[in-house]
């Protein structure tokens, strides 16, 4: 099924899942991976879907597309949570000393899908916000250990100083373990 942004979509906090959703229309509510904690004011204002953020879902959607192999089921929930982020996440500060400094630069252009390397693996993420410095990236994968007692969870955002990103370059039979 091919979703497309409308301006019926709605943002609604549910206290009942301590989630932000979004109202999709046809009884569809997408519910993001972020708790109250979290978000920011704006995310409780029961706001309609702007036009920025329509763009921002199709750059995100068409990106995550032609980069992942993964379902597209998957790239909307990627996508859908990456939207979330980038609108109501509370900022962040950089936590750059997980992760090995990257062998090459990569680019850190909204959407792209870059790895983090900790120093006990490597991991996918994709660039939610970016400046010439740092970006804050979206755990792509189901988890990633950083350390020996920190790890991340599927979704959970980090910022990062900009040589920390490696590039990336799927192959066509390349699956990242996400879905």
């Amino acid at each position: 099924m091919l979703i497309k942004p409308n301006k019926d979509w709605k943002w609604n906090f549910c206290h009942n899942q301590n989630r932000l959703t979004l109202e999709m229309g046809e009884g569809m509510v997408f519910v993001s991976a972020f708790e109250k904690r979290h978000l920011v004011n704006d995310a409780f204002n029961n706001e309609y879907l702007s036009v920025e953020q329509g763009e921002d879902f199709n750059l995100f959607f068409e990106k995550l597309d032609a980069q992942l192999p993964v379902p597209s089921d998957f790239i909307y929930q990627i996508t859908l949570n990456c939207l979330a982020a980038k609108n109501f996440y509370k900022p962040l500060m950089p936590k750059s000393w997980f992760f090995a400094a990257a062998p090459a630069l990569s680019s850190a252009l909204l959407g792209n899908v870059v790895k983090l390397q900790s120093s006990i693996e490597c991991r996918h993420y994709v660039v939610v916000e970016s400046n010439t410095n740092a970006s804050t990236l979206l755990l792509i994968e189901k988890s990633h250990v950083l350390n020996d007692v920190k790890s991340m969870a599927q979704f959970e955002l980090i910022k990062v100083m900009n040589d920390r990103l490696i590039p990336v370059k799927f192959e066509p039979a390349q699956r990242v373990s996400a879905a």
